[in-house]
């Protein structure tokens, strides 16, 4: 069964496009690496970004047919922050910002918490990704690193 959060975002996928992603405020959420919905988080080289098609699911995985705005990006791990990421890690989302959907950069690394299904298939929403500005987790990305999502609940140092 898939965890809260992500069930949260499944959900959003599913709803009609008229619906936008809605996640809650950074400082109401436990820190990404002590979260129970995050399984994982590293810093990462984008190396890849495709569409997914039916190819990339089991049998009869999330309702059998991929979303036409989901995702797989390829990253290289640079640096492990939580879990046992391997050195190569494929993790999905949707392009759709309405569909909590991330956008990851090519020219700098990225800072990637991730959730992960029954199929152990990682995941990755905004909700997670717009908390890495917020204390405690800003200390665990450096200037170089590709901050994806701020928290627009968090006020201007």
């Amino acid at each position: 069964m898939l965890k809260p959060l992500a069930a949260l975002a499944f959900a959003v996928l599913a709803a009609p496009a008229a619906l936008a992603c809605r996640c809650m405020p950074c400082d109401s959420q436990p820190p990404l690496l002590e979260s129970e919905y995050t399984a994982g988080a590293f810093v990462g080289e984008l190396l890849s970004t495709r569409k997914m098609t039916t190819g990339d699911l089991q049998s009869g995985e999330e309702f059998g047919v991929p979303q036409q705005n989901e995702l797989i990006h390829l990253f290289k791990v640079t640096r492990n922050l939580k879990g046992d990421m391997p050195k190569y890690v494929m993790v999905r989302s949707s392009s759709s910002s309405a569909a909590c959907g991330v956008n990851f950069a090519f020219d700098s690394l990225n800072a990637v918490a991730v959730s992960k299904d029954d199929a152990g298939k990682f995941h990755a929403g905004s909700c997670s990704q717009m908390c890495w500005g917020a204390e405690p987790n800003r200390s665990l990305i450096t200037e170089d690193t590709m901050q994806t999502w701020a928290d627009p609940m968090a006020s201007e140092e």
